[in-house]
C-alpha cells in the first residue's frame, strides 16, 4: 500500500503533465515574434543546451557537445536559474542515467545512482570545480563531496560526463563526473542582486559583480546567505550560512591565468527516513503522527544534547547542537594557467588547496518502531538486574520536559498510537586539508606520415590529510513529527522511582564509536590521443596510472561502565582508550578507453566506446582498518546525436562490476542450515539513455529525457563455503530504477506587450527495492516543478513550485536495515519521502 497523505491534497502530477501537455499546441501556435524570445536568458539557455556549446570536462581540448565522442549533459546558467535547484544534487536530477535521491536537504546526505553502479551516495561520482577535482575521495562516511559546494549566481555552468573518459581526467569516477564551471570575470561591467522568500520562512540574498580592471585583467565576485526553518521544519532555524568567492583572470598572449578563492560557511539540516506505516499492521498510516511531506524526527526538544564519552579512556561528556546539522567551513584556493606556446604545443595547469572542517549533528534511522508495552517488558529484566528486586514495572516520561514543581511528565504511548523509536543520533567531526596539482601538456600533430593527432600528457597530484571522529549514540522517542525524547524510569509497588533504564532520551552512548587519521598521496599519470582518421572518422584513447598511497592510525575503542547508579545508560558508554594502530597500504590501478567517432553529416554523429575504471577503497580502510580492494569496473556505451530544431541523443551503455558484497541468507552446504552468510559476486546493467531538446518556435521549447535500464545481480556466492546466492541472482539493484524519465517544456508568451516565460517540468521515477532479494518495493513516483519567470527591463520576477502535485514518492527506504530481507512487507513502512510542496519568489537586479 503506498503512503497516504495526511492533511494535504491528493497527489496528481499525472494531472499537471496532462494539462501541460494539452497547452503545448496553444502555445508554439501563438503569433511569431522572434524578436522577444530571442533576446531573453531563455533562449540562451536553448542555444547553450544545445548540440553547439562548447564543453570542457571529460576532454583534453574544448569542444562542441555534437563532436564530444561520450555521453555528457550540460545546464547553462539560465538553465540552472530555471530548475531553481535546491542543493548541487537536486540539479542533477534531469540528467540520464542518474538516479537522484535528493531528499536529505540542502547539503550532503544525498544519493545518486549511476547507471546501475551498485552504491549510492557519490561513491561512483567525482565533482570538480574548473577541471580540478576538490578532494579525490567523493563518498567518505558522514562526508559527502557535495558538503564541499553550494550553488549561487557565482556558476556560470555545470557539465555531466558519464561513463566514458570520466575515469581518464579523474580519479573514483567510474560512473562520472559534475563539473561545475565558475565565473571568471568580464570584459564589460555586469552584474546581479537578487533576493529570494519562500516556504518554512526562507530568506535569501545572492549577488555578483563582475568588470575589467582594465583590458588584461578581469574579475569577479558574488555569493549568497540564507536562513531558513528547514524544508521539514525542526522547531529551530535548521539552515543558516553562506559563500563568498572573488575570481581574477589575467589575459596572457595565447592564454590565461585564472585565481579564485572562496569560503563557506554553512549549516543545513540532514533529514533521514522516517516510519510510514505501523509495523504491527502495515497498511496503518503513521500520517496522523509523522506526515510524509513535511514531518520530521529533528526537534527542538533535543536540539541542545550531551553526550557521554571516553576519550584516552577517561570518562567525559560533550555538548553538542542538533541545530548545527551539516556545518561546513571551508576555505579554498584555486590557480588555474592556459597557454598556447606555437608549434602545436600547449600546457595547462590547474592547482587548488582546500581547508575544511565539517561537523555532523544529525538523527539517522534506526530501528522500526516498536509497540511502546513490548519494549518496557524487553527492559524489565535488564532494570530488575541494575535496580534490584524492588522494581515492579516500568513507565515513560518525557526526558525533557517538567511539570511546574519540577516533577517528571508522565507519556502515555497509546495517545500517538501504541509506538516509541530508537534512532541514532549521530556527531562527527570531520577535518580535510588537500593540495592539489594538475599539469597538462598537449602537441597538435599534423603530418603526411603520422596524420592529425591531439596528444594530451598529463601528472595528477594530490596530497591529503583527513581526520574523522565518530560518537554515535542511540536515543529513544515518540514516533511524531519534532519528536520528543523519551525516558523509561522503573517504579517500586508503591510508585516510587528506583531509576531509570535511559538518560536524557539515550538509551546508549557511543555506540560504534570510531576515530582515526589518513594522510597520503594521489599520483596518476595520464595519456591521450585524439587521431583524425579521415575527415568524417576519429579514433581516440586514454590511459590513466593511479598509485595510491595513504598512512594512518587507528583510535582504539573501549566500552565503560561509567558508575552512575541513577541510569543504566552509562553501564557501556563506547569511547576511545588511548591506544593506536598505525596501517599502510598501497595500491594501483589502471583506467582505460578506446573510443570512435564517425560524423556523416553536419549536424550528426555516431560513436561507441570501452572502457575501464578503478574505484580505490574509501580513507576508512586504513583508519578503520579495513580490507576492502581496488575494485575494477568495465563499460561500454554506443551512441547517436543529432543537431537541429530538435537535438537528440540516444546512447546504449552497459556496465559491469566484479566485487559486489553482501549479507544474504543462503544453504551452508557444509552444515545443511540456512545461514547468513557473506556473499561475493558481481553486478550487471544494459540501458538507454535519450535525451532531446525541440526548439518547436520562438515561443516553445520541449526538453526531456529517458532511461531505460536493467540493473541486477549476478553469480553471488559464499566465497568460503561455496554456497551458492542463487536466490538472488538476477535480481533489481538496491535503491536503482528500471526507468528514469523527465520533461520540461517552456513557454515564450507576449502578455499585453510584456515577455513571460512559463515552464514545468514532470519527472518520472520507477520502481525500486530497498533489499537484494527484492521482497519490499519503493512505488514508482511522479512529481511536477512549475515556474514562472518576467523580466521587466533591467528587474527580473521568478516564481517556482516543487512537487505542486504535492507528492509522497519515497526514496532510499531504511538503509541501515534492510538490505538483507527487506522490511517484511511488499511496500515500504519506512522511508525517506520527497519533500512536500514548497514555492520560491524572487526579485533580481541586472546590469
Amino acid at each position: 500500500m503506498k503512503p497516504r497523505q495526511a492533511r494535504r491534497p491528493r497527489a496528481t502530477p499525472l494531472y499537471y503533465a496532462a494539462l501541460l501537455t494539452c497547452a503545448a499546441p496553444l502555445a508554439a501556435a501563438a503569433p511569431a515574434d522572434p524578436a522577444a524570445p530571442a533576446d531573453t536568458p531563455a533562449a540562451a539557455a536553448d542555444q547553450a543546451d544545445g548540440m553547439q556549446s562548447v564543453v570542457v570536462t571529460g576532454t583534453a581540448k574544448g569542444r562542441t557537445k555534437l563532436s564530444a565522442p561520450f555521453a555528457i549533459s550540460t545546464f547553462s546558467e539560465a538553465q540552472l536559474q530555471r530548475d531553481a535547484s535546491g542543493s548541487t544534487v537536486d540539479m542533477l536530477k534531469r540528467v540520464p542515467g542518474l538516479s537522484v535521491e535528493a531528499s536529505g536537504g540542502q547539503g550532503g546526505g544525498q544519493n545518486i545512482y549511476v547507471r546501475g553502479l551498485p552504491a549510492g551516495g557519490w561513491f561512483y561520482v567525482q565533482l570538480q570545480h574548473d577541471g580540478l577535482t576538490m578532494f579525490d575521495e567523493p563518498q567518505e562516511s558522514f562526508f559527502n563531496i557535495d558538503t564541499l559546494y553550494r550553488l549561487d549566481l557565482m556558476t556560470e555552468r555545470v557539465e555531466v560526463v558519464r561513463g566514458g573518459t570520466s575515469p581518464i581526467y579523474a580519479n573514483n569516477a567510474p560512473g562520472a563526473t559534475v563539473n561545475i564551471i565558475g565565473r571568471k570575470g568580464s570584459d564589460t561591467p555586469e552584474g546581479t542582486v537578487r533576493a529570494t522568500v519562500g516556504s518554512h520562512g526562507l530568506t535569501r540574498y545572492d549577488g555578483y559583480v563582475a568588470g575589467p580592471v582594465n583590458d588584461r585583467l578581469n574579475y569577479a565576485i558574488g555569493g549568497f546567505y540564507r536562513r531558513d526553518k528547514g524544508w521539514r521544519e525542526p522547531g529551530y532555524t535548521a539552515d543558516k550560512g553562506g559563500q563568498l568567492s572573488a575570481a581574477a583572470t589575467l589575459k596572457l598572449d595565447g592564454g590565461h591565468l585564472d585565481v579564485e578563492a572562496k569560503v563557506l560557511n554553512d549549516r543545513t539540516a540532514f533529514y533521514t527516513a522516517i516510519p510510514l506505516f505501523d509495523p504491527r499492521t502495515p497498511s496503518l498510516s503513521l500520517d496522523g503522527q509523522l506526515d510524509a511531506g513535511t514531518g520530521t524526527l529533528n526537534s527542538s526538544d533535543f536540539r541542545h544534547y550531551q553526550v557521554r564519552t571516553v576519550d584516552n579512556g577517561v570518562a567525559g561528556k560533550v555538548d553538542r547542537d542538533l541545530a548545527d546539522g551539516i556545518h561546513t567551513d571551508l576555505k579554498q584556493f584555486s590557480v588555474n594557467f592556459e597557454r598556447q606556446l606555437g608549434d602545436g604545443w600547449s600546457v595547462a595547469n590547474r592547482f587548488g588547496a582546500v581547508h575544511a572542517d565539517v561537523s555532523y549533528d544529525a538523527v539517522f534511522s534506526g530501528a522500526s518502531p516498536q509497540d511502546a508495552n513490548g519494549y518496557l517488558a524487553g527492559k524489565l529484566a535488564a532494570a530488575r538486574a541494575g535496580f534490584g528486586a524492588s522494581v515492579d514495572r516500568l513507565g515513560y516520561v518525557l526526558a525533557n520536559q517538567r511539570g511546574a514543581n519540577g516533577q517528571r511528565v508522565v507519556f502515555d504511548p497509546a495517545g500517538l498510537g501504541g509506538l516509541v523509536l530508537e534512532s541514532q543520533l549521530n556527531a562527527v567531526d570531520t577535518g580535510l586539508r588537500t593540495i592539489t596539482d594538475d599539469l597538462r601538456l598537449g602537441k597538435k600533430i599534423d603530418t603526411p606520415l603520422l596524420g592529425k593527432h591531439e596528444l594530451t600528457a598529463g601528472l595528477y597530484y594530490s596530497h591529503f590529510d583527513f581526520t574523522q571522529r565518530r560518537l554515535p549514540n542511540v536515543i529513544l522517542t515518540t514516533v511524531s513529527s519534532q519528536a520528543k525524547a523519551l525516558d523509561v524510569l522503573a517504579y517500586d509497588q508503591g510508585g516510587a522511582v528506583v531509576g531509570a533504564v535511559t538518560e536524557d532520551g539515550f538509551v546508549r552512548y557511543g555506540n560504534g564509536a570510531a576515530a582515526g587519521h589518513a594522510t597520503g598521496t594521489y599520483l596518476s599519470p595520464y595519456l591521450a590521443d585524439a587521431w583524425q582518421v579521415l575527415p568524417q572518422l576519429t579514433l581516440d584513447a586514454g590511459l590513466r596510472r593511479t598509485l595510491f598511497t595513504d598512512r594512518g592510525d587507528n583510535a582504539g575503542t573501549v566500552t565503560q561502565n561509567q558508575q552512575d547508579p541513577a541510569t543504566l545508560a552509562d553501564n557501556n558508554v563506547g569511547g576511545l582508550s588511548g591506544a593506536t594502530t598505525a596501517k599502510r597500504e598501497t595500491l594501483g590501478g589502471n583506467s582505460w578507453t578506446l573510443g570512435a567517432a564517425y560524423k556523416p553529416a553536419d549536424a550528426q554523429q555516431l560513436f561507441a566506446r570501452l572502457t575501464k575504471a578503478v574505484r580505490f577503497p574509501r580513507l576508512q580502510n586504513v583508519y578503520l582498518l579495513q580490507t576492502t580492494p581496488v575494485t575494477d569496473i568495465r563499460q561500454a556505451e554506443a551512441g547517436w546525436r543529432v543537431a537541429g530544431p530538435l537535438s537528440f541523443s540516444a546512447i546504449g551503455f552497459y556496465s559491469h562490476f566484479n566485487r559486489l558484497s553482501l549479507n544474504g541468507l543462503v544453504l551452508n552446504q557444509a552444515t545443511g542450515n540456512l545461514e547468513t552468510l557473506p556473499l561475493i559476486g558481481e553486478t550487471e546493467t544494459r540501458g538507454l539513455e535519450l535525451e532531446a531538446n525541440w526548439r518547436a518556435s520562438p515561443r516553445f521549447s520541449v526538453n526531456g529525457n529517458l532511461t531505460l535500464q536493467q540493473p541486477k545481480t549476478k553469480r553471488l556466492a559464499n566465497p568460503a563455503t561455496g554456497s551458492s546466492g542463487a536466490a538472488y541472482d538476477g535480481k533489481q539493484l538496491t535503491q536503482i530504477p528500471k526507468l528514469l524519465a523527465s520533461v520540461q517544456p517552456v513557454w515564450n508568451l507576449d502578455v499585453a506587450g510584456q515577455f513571460v516565460e512559463l515552464s514545468a517540468t514532470a519527472s518520472r521515477i520507477g520502481e525500486r527495492y530497498v533489499d537484494y532479494a527484492n521482497s519490499t518495493a519503493l512505488p514508482a513516483y511522479t512529481t511536477v516543478d512549475l515556474g514562472a519567470r518576467i523580466p521587466v527591463g533591467a528587474w527580473e520576477w521568478q516564481l517556482s513550485v516543487k512537487n505542486a502535485g504535492n507528492s509522497a514518492g519515497l526514496t532510499e527506504g531504511n538503509p541501515r536495515t534492510d538490505s538483507l530481507s527487506g522490511q517484511g512487507s511488499a511496500t515500504a513502512i519506512y522511508g525517506r519521502p520527497v519533500f512536500a510542496r514548497q514555492y520560491q519568489a524572487s526579485l533580481a537586479y541586472r546590469w
